[in-house]
């Protein structure tokens, strides 16, 4: 087995860039570059916040993947033997990319994805427990969708959901901190303490 050390110098500005010990993703508090770690190296990769909701006041921020599919819905077949027309079209997805429970991620995504484009520069502050790699926020947005189809008033049978990446971005999103655990600047979602305790960069 070998031991290979890999550079966490800002792909960017050269800053060192910090986070936790199983992070893959990194946010430069010099230049808010954003960065994702592979075997070999930091690639670059776009990064910006979101706007706290008017009159919250974020004192922790954590990453987040910023996700634009196209999706295809297909082969959907109702109880009573009856298919659906297909439907197609693109979406953008912010899916939480630190640890949390799959219903807390699941929750959180979802309100998420009702969020204006609305950005700002990413802050200096520590943005850190990214350690959701891509291609598992891409299950998730597909977990998201079917779910999305199972809850319709139809009586489902069953579906196709096509899920094809169409761009990535790293987002840092707001959180406030409370007695009830971890409150999201944007959407309102609570973490409750009890999980947020669980989940590695929430403590």
């Amino acid at each position: 087995m070998s031991l290979r050390l890999v550079n966490l110098d800002c792909p960017s500005c050269g800053s060192a860039m910090r986070g936790e010990g199983l992070d893959t993703i990194f946010f430069c508090g010099h230049c808010g570059g954003a960065a994702v770690l592979d075997d070999e190296r930091l690639h670059t990769v776009e990064g910006t916040a979101l706007l706290a909701a008017p009159g919250h006041h974020p004192s922790v921020w954590r990453p987040a993947w910023r996700l634009e599919v196209q999706v295809r819905v297909h082969h959907r077949v109702r109880a009573d033997g009856r298919t659906t027309p297909d439907s197609e079209g693109r979406k953008t997805f912010y899916i939480p990319a630190f640890d949390l429970s799959l219903a807390d991620l699941t929750r959180l995504s979802r309100a998420l994805s009702i969020v204006s484009e609305a950005g700002r520069d990413v802050p200096k502050e520590p943005i850190r427990g990214g350690t959701l790699a891509v291609e598992d926020a891409l299950v998730l947005v597909r977990h998201i969708l079917i779910g999305d189809e199972v809850h319709r008033s139809d009586m489902l049978a069953s579906v196709t959901v096509d899920v094809e990446e169409v761009s990535r971005g790293l987002v840092a999103l707001p959180f406030e901190e409370n007695e009830k655990g971890l409150r999201c600047a944007v959407t309102g979602v609570v973490i409750p303490r009890s999980r947020a305790a669980e989940g590695r960069g929430l403590s």
